[in-house]
């Protein structure tokens, strides 16, 4: 198994240390993993997911299960497997929220030292649990008790019926899991919430998570990446299905794409950009009184970056480095603010 890891963002690793002291007595070869899985309109490949965590190496697990309002036959699916194996699975209920809103509550509702969020479309491969476990162990085993972790890994693609498409996401869409700073991850969110594994010091950071953001696992990526330690896994965890109703789907790096991308509209790019420069606003309100003063000096400059000029809007990309990878993706932000 290989990895790296990345120290909190801009040199400040001793600011999520020590906040909580758990983990501390734990036994983290078997302590119990909670999942929790977000459904909505799940009808079509829910069973194959769930039947994917049931084939999991790793046995020390339990399921909680939260969906968003589904009015297909989600709940009845739910039900079936909650009667097979109601020590292990766990139903909350469903009422009608948001996908990032559904985690959000899933991340108050859960309780175990160490979660793993998980999409109801894809398929963990086998040794999942294991491989995430062993990496959050390293990763662990290097930082006083208390430090908030994240540890994420690479994907495959696949389309709606499991036929591959790529075996690393990170090869496809050319992203850098070893660029993850704050200012890195405000524009481009790299680790995928479905991979995420998170311990308690950093699920308590991220509740409640604000409307403003983009997604749960770019809200829990900035939080790591400020308070904490984010461990990078290489092996690929999970069948990522690309199908119609993907919230965010994968793509290939390509000019292609992106003169695609461009012929949509700068106003559509624009409302994207915007989602970020909105969770940036949120992020700086709810962490103030946390963050180094060079962070707050960045966030504050990128959440009115709306109201610069011209020249001073790049100014502030890169005097922050608040960029994406790749020369294309930075070429589109410099042509679209």
């Amino acid at each position: 198994m290989t990895g790296i890891s990345i120290r909190a963002g801009n040199g400040y690793p001793e600011r999520g240390q020590l906040r909580h002291r758990s983990c501390v007595n734990l036994d983290l070869e078997t302590e119990k993993i909670e999942i929790l899985l977000a459904t909505f309109q799940s009808e079509k490949f829910l069973s194959e997911q769930i039947d994917s965590i049931l084939s999991q190496t790793d046995p020390n697990w339990t399921l909680l299960i939260r969906d968003g309002g589904s009015s297909d036959s989600t709940p009845e699916i739910i039900d079936r497997y909650v009667r097979r194996d109601p020590d292990r699975i766990r139903f909350l209920g469903s009422s009608r929220t948001s996908a990032c809103k559904n985690f959000s509550l899933l991340l108050e509702a859960a309780r175990a030292e160490l979660v793993m969020p998980c999409d109801h479309d894809d398929v963990w491969l086998p040794e999942k649990i294991a491989l995430t476990r062993k990496r959050y162990i390293e990763e662990y085993r290097k930082n006083p008790p208390g430090t908030p972790i994240l540890i994420f890994s690479d994907l495959r693609i696949v389309d709606e019926d499991l036929n591959l498409i790529s075996p690393s996401l990170m090869r496809y869409s050319k992203l850098r899991p070893d660029r993850l700073s704050l200012s890195r991850l405000l524009v481009q969110n790299v680790p995928q919430g479905n991979t995420m594994l998170l311990n308690s010091a950093l699920r308590k950071l991220v509740h409640p998570i604000p409307a403003e953001a983009v997604m749960h696992d770019s809200w829990i990526a900035l939080t790591a990446a400020a308070f904490g330690r984010i461990g990078y896994l290489e092996e690929s965890t999970i069948l990522y299905r690309q199908h119609n109703g993907n919230v965010f789907g994968a793509f290939r790096y390509s000019v292609a794409f992106f003169m695609k991308k461009i012929s949509e509209g700068r106003k559509k790019l624009l409302l994207r950009w915007d989602m970020n420069v909105r969770q940036a606003q949120a992020f700086l309100e709810c962490n103030r009184s946390r963050l180094a003063p060079e962070e707050i000096r960045m966030l504050t400059r990128f959440s009115s970056i709306g109201r610069a000029g011209f020249f001073k809007k790049r100014y502030i990309l890169i005097r922050y480095k608040i960029l994406k990878t790749g020369f294309i993706r930075n070429l589109g932000i410099f042509l679209i603010i």
